[in-house]
């Protein structure tokens, strides 16, 4: 009698078809993720550097309404990897990067973000907030300007953090890791959203 047995993983959901990657993947960048995050999941958005190192395009859902003026505190979604020292600003790239000064947990799915200034520009509840490019990088808007898509989970806590690299296909919006809007969406003209 021969017994054998295999190990096999399922493909994560966010990630429906895959009609183009690019070849041989990319490296994703450890330090950009929270010192909590032990591993990046599949559908993550993801912008190269001019070394060619892949950086996590952070994004976050706010809980409640923004006003333009008068605030340096607010909640967000815990589904993020903003840290303390990073600049955000709104997708629409309208207002200036502000520094993040403190992150505190607020309940069990929510964070309490402070900024060392306002945003100047309002933005609605459930709308997003981007890590931000600063100095002469500032008209870019984003610090990492998504270009590809994570096709499967890095393990952080490992050397080797390689991930394939979805550049045209179908992808499930509610099943990926962080949120998205329709700014974003727009970057992947030859990725569908369903």
């Amino acid at each position: 009698m021969q017994i054998s047995s295999s190990t096999d993983t399922e493909r994560n959901l966010a990630i429906e078809l895959i009609l183009e990657d690019i070849p041989g993947g990319g490296v994703v960048e450890k330090d950009d993720f929270k010192t909590g995050s032990s591993g990046m999941e599949a559908g993550t958005l993801l912008g190269v550097d001019s070394s060619g190192i892949w950086h996590i395009t952070k994004t976050a859902r706010l809980v409640g309404a923004l006003p333009a003026s008068g605030f340096n505190i607010f909640q967000v979604f815990n589904n993020h990897e903003f840290k303390v020292g990073d600049y955000l600003q709104n997708t629409g790239n309208t207002a200036s990067g502000v520094l993040i000064t403190a992150i505190s947990a607020s309940g069990a799915s929510r964070d309490v973000i402070t900024v060392a200034s306002g945003l100047s520009v309002a933005i609605a509840a459930s709308g997003l907030v981007i890590q931000a490019a600063t100095g002469d990088e500032r008209a870019l808007g984003f610090l990492y300007s998504p270009t590809a898509i994570a096709t499967n989970s890095v393990d952080l806590d490992k050397d080797n953090t390689g991930c394939g690299l979805l550049v045209r296909g179908r992808v499930r919006k509610g099943e990926l890791p962080y949120p998205v809007d329709s700014t974003l969406i727009a970057l992947f003209p030859l990725i569908r959203f369903v």
